[in-house]
């Protein structure tokens, strides 16, 4: 575990929730918890973050290109214009999650929960979406998708 992961575990243990700006690319934080972090404009690109609790968390504008976030937990998340480009989002749970302009080019999302998401212009383009859940989720163009 680097030195500036250990640092963000001890800071979120003692009740410190803003973490906007940090650089935390190629980390492995799997299994974290971070549930309501402000990660906002955080560079987590190349970042392990499997089965992390991302649960309500701030990611606006954050940078997760090629990031792994299989089986995370990241329902009420904001991730408007986060740059989620050639990440593994498979059996992701985005429940609730706000996309609202974000990136999602090239992206695997096999089994991914997109119940109640908002992926208002999302980029969407290349992404490798298959057996998706979709509960009203709002598709790119606006309009609703139900599975």
């Amino acid at each position: 575990m680097s030195r500036k992961t250990e640092e963000l575990f001890n800071r979120y243990a003692a009740g410190e929730r803003n973490f906007s700006g940090i650089a935390l690319d190629g980390n492995d934080l799997s299994g974290v918890n971070l549930s309501g972090a402000d990660l906002s404009n955080s560079g987590l690109g190349e970042a392990y973050l499997e089965e992390a609790n991302l649960e309500g968390a701030n990611l606006r504008n954050a940078h997760l290109g090629q990031a792994c976030l299989v089986k995370a937990n990241l329902r009420n998340t904001d991730l408007s214009g986060a740059n989620l480009g050639f990440s593994y989002l498979s059996k992701t749970d985005l429940t609730n999650a706000k996309l609202v302009n974000a990136y999602l080019g090239a992206a695997d999302m096999i089994g991914t929960n997109l119940t109640g998401a908002d992926l208002t212009g999302a980029d969407l383009e290349g992404a490798y979406v298959e057996q998706c859940v979709y509960s009203n989720t709002i598709m790119p163009d606006g309009s609703i998708r139900n599975s």
